[in-house]
């Protein structure tokens, strides 16, 4: 998917797994999954805000730390494709910010799960709402 996605589409994230994300069975570590996905994540918040968390934190100090995480592993996850990874804002509270994340290899999806972040004003450690800017780009980008 181009850099511009299609209205409606998720952002797609391209992930490169080998062979030392993988186990002696062959596949990729069961916890390198939430890695891959959280990967994908930020790289949404990299083309959407010009910046990922690092910046963010940094930056805006404004820190998103995962407060949920939900994932359903649905097939094997190996290095002989390229991990295709989804990513889509499907809530935003006043304070939090779920994202769905579907990943799929050569047209099959093997996880799909759901990232809850709270946002925080990082010098004090608080949760805290969203700067409007950020907001405005995550509703923009709700289905």
């Amino acid at each position: 998917m181009s850099q511009e996605e299609a209205v409606g589409q998720p952002f797609e994230h391209e992930i490169r797994v080998t062979w030392g994300d993988c186990d002696p069975a062959r596949i990729a570590y069961t916890a390198r999954i939430p890695w891959f996905a959280l990967d994908a994540i930020n790289a949404w918040w990299e083309e959407k805000l010009g910046g990922g968390w690092f910046q963010m934190e940094l930056d805006r100090g404004v820190g998103t730390p995962f407060v949920n995480m939900t994932i359903d592993f649905r097939s094997p996850v190996t290095p002989r494709h390229r991990l295709l990874c989804a990513v889509r804002p499907v809530r935003l509270g006043e304070t939090s910010v779920s994202f769905e994340v579907l990943g799929r290899q050569d047209g099959v999806l093997c996880f799909e799960g759901r990232f809850t972040c709270v946002f925080i004003a990082v010098p004090r450690f608080r949760k805290a709402p969203p700067p409007e800017d950020i907001r405005a780009v995550v509703e923009a980008h709700l289905n």
